[in-house]
């Protein structure tokens, strides 16, 4: 992983924020007719086939569209890049390169693409992370694809699939500050990041794979089946391609989805909270002294006390009553400053409008000790640069203020923003927002399975994000039953953003699942999930599920809820079942009330 980092030149604040003559026997890549999953070896044709001017002559039939070039932060020197055959992965062809994304201006993005000598016929096109401009998660030759993928590192390949992924039509890990031209906002590049780059690789990715198999094999081909994943940022690109051109694929998985316009107002709001003063800040001792006191409130609620929170909404942990307060002779260190407790009040509870309108979930109070942020620095460019147009008398920390109490469901220490902003980012945004519930009719109107799932302890993008999505979608969908047969999710306990850190299972395999779905009509009741590393930075926190690499559990479709036995080990899935009846994960306590949970 140190040689990943040094390569990309990441910083730790930039991942912080944060994807041809192969021989004419067709037997060598099979077609989408065979959809065998071929283990055969790469030949000496193959290694020749990827070259520059082969996929480029390949391409040509696309159109002016397409250049094999080079591009910065790849992986390997020059444009393609041939890899062979390893153990169970079989040889494959890297392509990089740029692609049209406005014929009327001309506007670019660049792409990296995944062409396996094992074609399975299927095509897969991998989401980003934060802001993109970047192939770090979407790159399956690369182990923290996984972070994107879930997993193991190189099963998309050695699965088949051609992949496909794109920087969103920008270079480089800043937030926003690329969308800026000669001080103004070139909107070009805004719509390549929230909807259009991914949008046309969509078509033009299908059409480049067949013409790539189809010159190797000199014979015409097909895509039998095209799916989309992503986490964090990519899962965001998925929830667009759901939510606006979900016809594009057979099946889409979006993990812990980023919702640029809600995480934007609460990540200003909490970094507002924290640097009031320097006792508002919280300390990793204070963090951990926070989960010490969920864990006693909460930990037995689910049946068992195991150190796992299956459902934190249901806690009835209160910051501003249960935490230990400062006073005279106070232990430093292991207590709370009035500001500190205001803190995480303003990081569990939901953001409002003035109104008292929910506009952003709280954070869950599950494994309160990874918090951290990471959202702060992508949140205020999104408000200043995407929506006030890099205005420079506008500061986006100047629409929070704070209040306790007031109209709505939010009674506790919280931050308020004007419903004028919030319709602001709205109309700016719409294109990459795709958690809006009144957009969901063009997914549940088409034969797509979406399969969704969200980390219950994710510190960076609030999982009750995707319950309120989900649970809204039921309402307008005819229920829970109904949804199930087209969308599914699945909450992961104890495991933070896209399942990096953990103190629980924080692995499974999505595609799998979601393969079985689409094409043998096998809709997952439950998925296996167990304990895996799942390093993004060298360095990093390690997941302390770690210590328990035997550590088994089976995640439930939404909203049941994983139920132990009462007997046997309980880090053993033998030990835990799912049942349709048991829609516990539905109980709302005062922790998902002041989260601002949506339950109908």
């Amino acid at each position: 992983m140190t040689k990943i980092t040094t390569r990309l030149g990441l910083s730790a604040a930039a991942t912080a924020s944060l994807g041809i003559l192969l021989g004419t026997s067709s037997a060598l890549v099979p077609t989408p007719d065979s959809m065998a999953h071929s283990q055969t070896p790469a030949t000496s044709g193959f290694a020749a086939s990827c070259t520059p001017e082969f996929v480029q002559a390949a391409a040509s039939g696309l159109g002016s569209a397409i250049t094999i070039k080079p591009i910065k932060d790849s992986m390997f020197k020059g444009a393609t890049n041939y890899v062979a055959a390893k153990g169970t992965r079989p040889a494959f062809c890297q392509v990089t390169g740029s692609f049209v994304t406005n014929p009327e201006t001309g506007k670019t993005s660049n792409f990296l693409a995944s062409f396996p000598s094992n074609w399975n016929g299927k095509y897969l096109q991998l989401g980003c992370s934060g802001h993109c401009g970047q192939f770090y998660v979407s790159d399956p030759a690369m182990p923290s694809v996984t972070v994107t993928a879930q997993g193991h590192p190189g099963q998309i390949i050695e699965k088949g699939y051609a992949t496909f992924a794109t920087d969103e039509g920008h270079e480089g890990l800043d937030s926003a500050s690329w969308a800026v031209k000669n001080g103004k906002v070139d909107q070009d590049y805004v719509d390549d990041f929230l909807y259009r780059a991914d949008k046309v690789l969509a078509r033009l990715g299908k059409n480049f794979t067949t013409a790539f198999y189809g010159r190797v094999n000199g014979a015409k081909t097909q895509i039998s089946h095209s799916y989309f994943e992503g986490c964090s940022g990519g899962g965001r690109d998925a929830m667009v391609a759901a939510s606006y051109f979900p016809e594009e694929f057979d099946g889409i998985i979006a993990g812990s989805p980023y919702d640029i316009w809600g995480v934007s107002f609460h990540g200003t709001a909490i970094g507002k909270a924290t640097s009031r003063s320097a006792g508002s800040v919280l300390t990793p001792g204070l963090l951990s002294l926070m989960d010490n006191v969920v864990k006693k409130q909460c930990d037995a609620l689910d049946g068992v006390k195991d150190g796992l929170i299956q459902n934190p909404a249901a806690c009835n942990f209160d910051p501003e009553r249960d935490l230990p307060k400062c006073g005279p002779g106070s232990t430093p260190g292991q207590c709370f400053t009035p500001e500190q407790i205001e803190t995480v009040a303003v990081t569990v509870n939901a953001v409002t409008d003035e109104r008292g309108n929910i506009v952003q979930p709280g954070y869950s109070v599950s494994e309160l000790g990874v918090l951290g942020g990471g959202t702060a620095m992508l949140s205020d460019p999104v408000h200043e640069i995407f929506v006030h147009k890099n205005d420079p008398g506008f500061k986006a920390a100047s629409m929070v203020t704070f209040r306790r109490g007031g109209p709505g469901p939010v009674t506790g220490f919280h931050a308020v923003v004007p419903a004028a902003e919030v319709a602001a980012a709205r109309a700016a945004l719409l294109p990459g927002i795709g958690t809006l519930p009144e957009n969901t009719a063009r997914l549940m109107n088409s034969k797509t399975k979406l399969l969704m799932w969200h980390n219950y302890s994710d510190e960076r993008l609030t999982p009750y994000m995707s319950v309120n999505w989900y649970n809204q979608l039921a309402r307008r969908h005819g229920g829970f039953d109904k949804v199930q047969q087209q969308v599914r999710l699945f909450m992961l306990p104890g495991t933070a953003h896209c399942s990096i850190v953990s103190s629980a299972p924080n692995s499974f395999d999505p595609i799998t699942a979601l393969e079985g779905w689409v094409e043998k009509g096998h809709a997952p009741e439950s998925l296996p999930a167990w304990v895996a590393d799942r390093q993004y930075t060298p360095g990093g926190p390690k997941a302390l599920a770690l210590k328990t690499p035997n550590y088994t559990m089976p995640l439930c479709k939404y909203p049941e809820m994983a139920r132990y036995s009462g007997k046997g080990d309980v880090q053993d899935k033998k030990n835990w079942s799912c049942s349709p009846s048991d829609k516990r994960l539905l109980t709302v306590g005062t922790s998902g009330r002041q989260a601002g949970l949506m339950m109908k």
